[in-house]
This record gives structure tokens, C-alpha cells and sequence, in this order.
């Protein structure tokens, strides 16, 4: 008797398999690509182009996660000229610059930095550089208050393969 609602299930299993199986055929290619709806910005990059600039974004996007959870090797993605704005000397995030500037944050800051996202940048100030402004980030709750190594602008810059923080 305990068995007779489990076999009604099992009865219903073949009819399920033949209605899905026509709904899926070999000559689908799969899903139409998606597109924002007219004025929804939020999947759009409104001032550069969404492929060309997602790689500079998401080496912004790697160094203030890195930054939230204290990761030396977002240093890496800092060329040497910000490297000494931002922490005082040429290699002083990874020698001990990067801690000290997460000392200086609130635990708020360190906590919104953990949510972060980067959906937007500006072209330019050079050519083949982008620049993200501070008030463009977004934010899963609160956002962080900007100051230290959180700049209020970073200008991104392709050097050989790799996209750096330039400034």
C-alpha cells in the first residue's frame, strides 16, 4: 500500500520524457543571446564597450575583492607607478603596504569591498586606458567610504597582455 503513490508517479514518467523530448530537438542552437531591456542599465556598459572593457574591469573587480579579504596577490595587478602612489615605494603593497591600508579601513569598508562590482568605466584619460570612478561601483549593501586605496578614480591601462591599475 505504501507503494501505490510512488508507482502512480513512475507511470507518468514516460509520458513527461516524450513531452520534454519535443520541446528540445537536435537543431536548436540554444538560447537567443541575452539583451537588456530598452533602459535597463544594469547589464549594460553605457560609456565603453561591454567586451572590450570587461577585462580592466575585472582586474579592478580582483584587487577590491583582494583587498576585502587581505590577498597580497592583487599587488600583482598594480603597475609600479601606482604601486608607490598607493603604498609609498615600488613593492610596497606586497611588503606589508597592502595590510596597513586594510588596517586603516572600517569593518564596514572591508565588508562592502566583499560585495563590490564594476559595471561600468569611461574611455580614457589615454588611448586604450579606462577609468572607473569611485561613485560608479556597486555596492551589494553599503558602500565603503572612499580614501587610502580606495581611490576615487583608478585608470586601468593594458600593458603587453595584461590590464593593470595604472592610477
Amino acid at each position: 500500500m505504501r507503494f501505490r503513490p510512488f508507482l502512480s508517479a513512475l507511470s507518468l514518467l514516460p509520458a513527461l520524457t516524450v513531452g520534454l523530448g519535443a520541446c528540445g530537438g537536435k537543431e536548436e542552437a540554444g538560447m537567443p543571446p541575452l539583451t537588456p531591456e530598452p533602459g535597463d542599465s544594469r547589464l549594460a556598459d553605457m560609456t565603453a564597450p561591454a567586451k572590450d572593457s570587461l577585462p580592466a574591469r575585472l582586474v579592478l573587480y580582483r584587487y577590491l575583492r583582494g583587498v576585502a579579504a587581505g590577498n597580497a596577490k592583487v599587488c600583482g595587478l598594480l603597475a609600479p607607478a601606482y604601486d608607490r602612489t598607493a603604498f609609498g615605494r615600488a613593492g610596497g603593497c606586497r611588503t606589508g603596504g597592502l595590510a596597513a591600508a586594510r588596517a586603516k579601513l572600517r569593518p564596514a569598508d572591508l565588508a562592502a569591498l566583499r560585495g563590490v562590482t564594476v559595471p561600468t568605466c569611461d574611455d580614457g584619460p589615454g588611448d586604450g586606458e579606462y577609468t572607473v570612478a569611485f561613485g560608479d561601483l556597486k555596492w551589494k549593501g553599503d558602500p565603503a567610504r572612499p580614501g587610502g586605496v580606495l581611490a576615487a578614480n583608478f585608470t586601468l591601462r593594458k600593458t603587453g597582455a595584461r590590464w593593470l591599475i595604472a592610477g
